[in-house]
């Protein structure tokens, strides 16, 4: 049954209460101390294979009926069991190999080895801890609706802004900003240039500078076009945050819309964001998802944009709201209203670290204002098309994190909570999953290859110990994340990130203020499938685990008394190499000739040609293109042709567009998809075809759901197999195909300077 009121899509609860010392924050210390105790009762090998199974037993009725509960109340009940389950397995696990299992007799290498393996497991054991706390009880909200007397409204100024990007780029986020649904007298819309700056324009390279000129001029013809105002500024100082800076002396709206340049808002994103701080006068910021229409580098590249979660969603969907529960849901760059008053209490946006939104964020919390996340995805964005555009952004991200842990210690910042500040710590703690994942890496060659001992141990408890460990933290990932994450997608992720990641970190721990801001590369086409150059530490890993997994079969062979923990480490190393061989397949760039994506769409549609007339639907559409699925008819479809003029009635919508035919596909069911590209007549075109593509968030909301199915660790298992031999061998061969080129390159050379001494002997 349809919702008779759009906005009611989720229960109502309260913003949250003063900061300080709260009760949620030792709700946690009874039962963590329970667990805690648990897992230090010593137990026979025999009794703790009797537990394990037990526990893991449990797990199948929570994660059904966990599934399938119908209040919020029953879901916590179920979440809060698989929570606890698997602490106590993981905690009985970690204690074991505090107490029994260090390699101290083998060895100084085998101790430092073991200690460094050890390190990376409590590592992740507190990242899984503080990630089952974040998620212990994720925060909902529902939009406060407006008040009727537009007087009551507060002003809002809209800023975009950009450096480098194409006015293209900019074109329907611009378009989508001077349309929002809010009183128009209340609302202006500011395109903050830096890359038009005066320093910019004098660059003492003329080609530079001239290519600077030309894009400012293009930026001021857009917003003059589109009813927005263009500013710059004298000089590039503090990035993004001085830009923004910048702008705020020349506008006076009472709230802030913060928009990366590529993210269009949907229509309604004000009505249902403004009135939040209308309920509550201590809320700084009101934090909405990040949704992205294109396909970052792994999904485009492994083929899997269209049938997974994407990789955001993870982020947005699911730890936003369990942060928003402890009131550290925090300001993410763009998609976001801010308080006006707030920020110049502050002195302005943050910018002594290069994540100038988190930052500002605990500033804002230190004067005791809140955080706000409302789960409702209303920009669509664009991904980094480039591997190293999206090395870029996430290295920033790391290293931004870092520095607000090092430059503005949350334990030293007044009026947080005390889970506050563990949360904050955490945001910098996580970003060491990048030097944990490489340890993990490279211990399967330090034991099949090195003959390292690492772990002291046998197969009987590893079959106690760490298989029920890692059995618990496959059921609880599922159960939390499965909806949103498909297993072995977040290992890939993160071993794709860890040589960069760890690289940028360790500059941030030798100067904490060296890291600069990069603008993270958009819009970009790629004319040819290429190797990134960023692929080739994993060259070096693969072969490592490739030999550590020819070792281990010849050890297995040859070793029967050691076959238990070889064999433990072999399949570990085999899925090192499936998942090192997916990496390969990410940092294989395939080509890109289309550099706005077209977002899934459906809408009644009708095509007019003189007289003629085709009826269906459209499939997915851009703010310079449609594509559509006509229904079959018995004359069929004679007539329509690349080149053809149509007019585009979409029923229901006052105006017309106007558009070319760009290709006509028939289908297996007797339709035909056809591609059309807007032929535009007025600026009210433009608006109509950014509106149809981008306006409404109930399409963008229908669409994530539409990737929100899980996929079993079997499947996904598969699916990873698949992907290792397809895309990653791909990889190999692309450079085997460039070596064979080069090799006649040099014979060819070789040939000619040959002939040429040849010719210079007969000379002679």
């Amino acid at each position: 049954m349809k919702r008779e009121d759009p906005l009611n899509d989720l229960p109502t609860l309260p913003l949250r209460a003063t900061p300080g010392l709260h009760v949620q924050d030792l709700a946690w210390l009874l039962p963590a101390s329970v667990l805690f105790l648990l897992a230090l009762v010593p137990t026979t090998l025999q009794a703790q294979l009797l537990l394990s199974g037990a526990l893991l037993a449990a797990l199948v009725p929570c994660h059904y009926f966990g599934r399938h509960a119908h209040t919020l109340r029953a879901q916590s009940l179920w979440r809060l069991t698989v929570i606890a389950v698997c602490t106590l397995l993981s905690l009985r696990y970690m204690h074991w190999r505090a107490t029994e299992s260090m390699p101290l007799q083998f060895g100084m290498a085998a101790m430092v080895g073991g200690l460094l393996l050890f390190l990376a497991e409590a590592y992740g054991f507190v990242n899984m801890v503080l990630g089952f706390m974040i998620n212990s009880a994720p925060f909902h909200r529902r939009s406060v609706p407006l008040p009727a007397d537009e007087r009551e409204l507060p002003t809002v100024d809209v800023f975009i802004p950009t450096y480098n990007e194409d006015a293209a780029v900019l074109r329907p986020t611009v378009i989508a900003a001077t349309q929002l649904n809010y009183p128009a007298h209340k609302l202006r819309v500011y395109v903050l240039d830096d890359g038009g700056t005066a320093q910019k324009l004098a660059d003492p390279d003329a080609l530079r500078a001239d290519a600077a000129r030309r894009r400012a001029e293009s930026l001021k013809a857009l917003a003059e076009r589109y009813g927005a105002t263009y500013l710059t500024r004298e000089r590039n100082l503090h990035a993004k945050a001085g830009n923004l800076n910048a702008a705020l002396a020349h506008a006076r709206g009472e709230l802030l819309l913060i928009l990366d340049c590529d993210h269009i808002p949907t229509a309604d994103f004000l009505r249902r964001t403004v009135g939040f701080f209308l309920a509550d006068p201590k809320l700084f910021v009101l934090q909405t998802p990040h949704n992205f229409v294109s396909p970052d580098p792994l999904e485009r590249n492994l083929d899997t944009h269209h049938e997974s979660p994407a990789e955001n969603e993870l982020f947005y969907d699911v730890m936003q709201p369990g942060l928003d529960f402890w009131g550290t849901s925090f300001f993410c760059g763009s998609a976001a209203v801010l308080r006006r008053c707030v920020i110049d209490e502050l002195g302005g946006i943050s910018g002594r670290t290069i994540t100038e939104d988190a930052e500002t964020t605990l500033d804002a919390l230190s004067l005791g204002y809140k955080a706000a996340y409302y789960n409702r995805p209303m920009v669509s964005g664009l991904q980094p098309e480039t591997f190293a555009g999206f090395i870029v952004q996430r290295v920033r991200w790391g290293q931004g994190m870092w520095q607000i842990f090092m430059l503005k210690n949350p334990w030293k910042q007044p009026k947080l909570r005390l889970v506050q500040r563990i949360l904050y710590t955490n945001f910098a703690f996580y970003w060491g999953f990048a030097g944990a994942r490489l340890i993990m890496l490279l211990a399967p060659p330090a034991y099949l290859l090195l003959g390292i001992n690492l772990c002291d141990t046998t197969a009987d408890q590893l079959l106690a110990y760490a298989g029920p460990a890692l059995l618990g933290s496959l059921a609880s990932t599922q159960f939390i994340y499965g909806r949103v994450r498909w297993p072995f997608v977040s290992q890939l992720y993160e071993i794709v990130q860890s040589v960069h990641v760890v690289r940028g970190l360790w500059e941030v721990m030798r100067r904490p203020t060296a890291p600069s801001f990069k603008v993270t590369p958009k819009g970009e086409t790629l004319d040819a499938d290429f190797v990134s150059s960023l692929a080739r530490p994993f060259y070096v890993l693969l072969a490592l685990t490739a030999a550590a997994v020819l070792a281990g079969l010849y050890r297995w062979q040859h070793e029967p008394w050691n076959q238990g923990a070889i064999a433990f480490v072999l399949f570990w190393g085999a899925l090192d190499l499936l998942l090192l061989l997916g990496v390969l397949g990410i940092t294989f760039e395939r080509r890109q000739l289309r550099n706005e994506p077209r977002a899934p769409h459906e809408e009644g549609v009708v095509l007019h040609s003189g007289r003629r007339t085709w009826t269906g639907a459209t499939v997915d559409a851009s703010s310079t293109g449609l594509g559509v699925q006509l229904s079959p008819r018995p004359e069929g479809f004679g007539g329509l042709a690349p080149g053809l003029r149509v007019d585009v009635e979409l029923p229901g919508r006052q105006r017309r567009l106007h558009a070319t035919v760009l290709g006509v596909r028939p289908r297996r069911d007797g339709s035909v998809g056809v591609g059309l590209r807007y032929a535009f007549d007025n600026v009210l075109q433009e608006r109509l075809a950014v509106d149809v593509a981008f306006g409404s968030s109930e399409v963008l909301v229908a669409n994530n759901r539409r990737r929100h199915a899980g996929r079993s660790v079997l499947r996904s298992l598969v699916a990873l197999f698949r992907h290792a031999l397809t895309d990653g061998l791909d990889h190999l061969l692309h450079l085997r195909e460039l070596w064979v080129q080069r090799q006649r390159a040099r014979a060819a050379q070789r040939r000619d300077k040959r002939r040429t001494m040849d010719g210079h002997s007969h000379e002679a």
